[in-house]
């Protein structure tokens, strides 16, 4: 599938690296290509939290992007009045995995965090290296997670896509525009 599907709605949902699910929300589906899943949830999404046992309604949209060959996506935040929050970038263990009704991906704690009004910072060591012993990772997954770490720091110290709320790169131009117009209520 390219292009815009459309309304198409999915379950995302991050697992541990057991494959238990650790969160999960749903999204609509903006863009599917060969690289790039692109997706919106509205401001009043319930996000699942399994770990903790929580359904917590945000207050915010967020706008995802998921790079086919990356192992991190990127979660861009925006206040309901349209304001960019910042950036989430998770990193993952695979890239994520799109079916019918869901978009799945290994979330291994370790977390790029931008702000938009200060540097970037690397967060969740402490979590990535409890799991990394309790669900025992290979040495290599260790080093390619930590290795993922590197693009999005390097992105967010240049202030590229998606660590700029100003630029945006040609393939999220057109669908930051939804995003703000949805965040604003106006449709």
């Amino acid at each position: 599938m390219a292009g815009i599907p459309g309304d198409d709605t999915v379950a995302i949902t991050a697992r541990k690296y057991d494959g238990a699910a650790h969160l999960t929300w749903p999204v609509r589906l903006l863009f599917v290509d060969d690289d790039l899943i692109v997706t919106y949830a509205p401001p009043g999404a319930t996000l699942v939290h399994y770990t903790k046992g929580l359904r917590l309604p945000q207050d915010h949209a967020c706008l995802s992007a998921f790079p086919r060959d990356r192992h991190w996506n990127a979660m861009l935040d925006f206040a309901p009045d349209g304001a960019p929050l910042g950036v989430y970038c998770n990193v993952a263990a695979l890239p994520p995995v799109l079916g019918p009704g869901y978009l799945d991906w290994v979330d291994l704690d370790l977390d790029v965090v931008w702000p938009g009004d200060s540097p970037a910072t690397l967060m969740d060591e402490d979590e990535f290296a409890a799991h990394a012993a309790r669900y025992a990772y290979p040495a290599a997954l260790v080093a390619s997670a930590r290795a993922a770490t590197d693009e999005p720091l390097a992105l967010a110290a240049r202030g590229v896509a998606p660590f700029t709320m100003q630029d945006r790169d040609a393939a999220l131009a057109g669908l930051a525009a939804e995003l703000r117009r949805d965040a604003l209520g106006a449709r």
